[in-house]
């Protein structure tokens, strides 16, 4: 077989992820194939991490992937250098899309539109952003598609179907963003019919602000929890793996907690360290995947961390904070529509969100109607070796 140049390009860091999924398949099923990524957002870090060679330029801008959400922060991007990284960026996709034998692009549909247009080559285009749940979409995103791409892979199945009837060749393998929760069994030394709280901050900037609110939502649980005479249930806080958690400590010092780091045999089973105050213990985790997989329910400000929660068949509960890096309203709305109404969308009150734990927490039947929803809606995982088969017997094949 032909020795293969593949260049994969996306626009995010989740988006990174994703096309590692299928680039790690591809390798196992073809390993001669030469792989170059080219992040459009942020420094790739995904990329690095699967020995995939990164091309640049790689720049952390202002808005951190959230420039479609408001003028603001592409007048923020535009001035730290958005233009100038752009402008190479779309060189290295004409200089690097002649050498190269095919594009995958993973992301939205001004990704796939602009591989096509500056290769001049069909794109194999997995269109993680686009859903009919969503948003409708325009005439004219259908054409982009249509026109600049050789195969899509939607994310869900309703959006497959709608593509195929104009005409665009659509196939829908799962979930590649189920293909990055990895579930390894870390049951953090908690009790087996324990009911779990997991929370995500997220890991963008506004991650620090967020926890502050977390603090207080644990500090009014436990205080609802004594006064109703409830059983206190447990806390994880999973820290993305990007942050260090000396920069969370005066956050927590704040607040009145302090951070004790676990020893080797309790790391092993999923504990960074644990916050303490009186005789209050929160888990630290940076294994995000088993977090989902313990909790009961979710409070996550993260749009895909939400997608995952759910198609793991656990309730999210959302509110708004200060400082917020994309418009709270806008974002939530269009989860809703797309989550089946099981992100549950809340004004900051203490109170009012403790209620809704307990609720939620009290309900026998919601693990089983959220992961009905999380079936259709976000899908099954296993799409990365999917789509890597698929690209092998449908492109690859026809070179031999």
């Amino acid at each position: 077989m032909k020795n293969f140049k593949i260049l994969v390009v996306s626009n995010g860091y989740i988006e990174d992820m994703m096309a590692c999924q299928i680039v790690k398949h591809l390798r196992e099923i073809e390993p001669s194939i030469e792989f170059k990524a080219l992040p459009i957002v942020g420094d790739g870090r995904s990329y690095i991490l699967e020995n995939i060679e990164v091309l640049g330029p790689c720049k952390n801008l202002p808005s951190e992937g959230l420039v479609h959400f408001s003028i603001k922060y592409l007048i923020k991007d535009i001035k730290s250098g958005l233009i100038n990284c752009l402008i190479k960026q779309i060189g290295v996709i004409i200089k690097e899309g002649k050498k190269s034998d095919f594009i995958i692009a993973v992301g939205d549909i001004f990704l796939c539109a602009l591989c096509g247009f500056f290769s001049r080559k069909k794109i194999i285009f997995a269109a993680t952003a686009q859903s009919i749940y969503m948003s409708r979409i325009g005439k004219l995103n259908l054409w982009l598609i249509k026109h600049f791409s050789k195969i899509v892979f939607p994310r869900d199945q309703a959006t497959t179907i709608f593509f195929k009837k104009y005409h665009i060749r659509a196939v829908y393998l799962g979930s590649l963003a189920m293909d990055c929760v990895e579930i390894t069994g870390k049951n953090f030394n908690l009790l087996e019919n324990k009911k779990v709280i997991g929370m995500f901050p997220g890991r963008r900037k506004d991650a620090f602000k967020k926890i502050e609110y977390l603090l207080e939502i644990i500090e009014e649980i436990i205080f609802q929890s004594k006064k109703q005479d409830y059983e206190l249930p447990g806390f994880i806080i999973s820290i993305s793996p990007v942050f260090n958690l000396e920069q969370f400590n005066k956050i927590f010092n704040k607040f009145g907690w302090f951070f004790e780091k676990s020893k080797k045999e309790v790391q092993e089973q999923g504990i960074i360290g644990y916050l303490i105050k009186n005789t209050n213990k929160v888990i630290v985790s940076d294994k995000f995947g088993d977090v989902i997989h313990r909790s009961n329910l979710i409070i996550s400000f993260s749009g895909v961390s939400n997608e995952q929660a759910i198609g793991l068949g656990k309730p999210v509960i959302t509110f708004p904070v200060r400082d917020n890096l994309y418009p709270w309203k806008y974002f939530v709305k269009k989860q809703k529509k797309l989550l089946g109404g099981f992100v549950f969308t809340l004004p900051f009150c203490k109170k009012l969100i403790t209620e809704k734990i307990f609720s939620l927490l009290h309900d026998p039947l919601i693990e089983e109607k959220v992961k009905k929803i999380g079936i259709e809606r976000v899908g099954p995982k296993g799409a990365g070796k999917k789509i890597a088969l698929y690209i092998k017997t449908q492109f690859l094949n026809s070179y031999s």
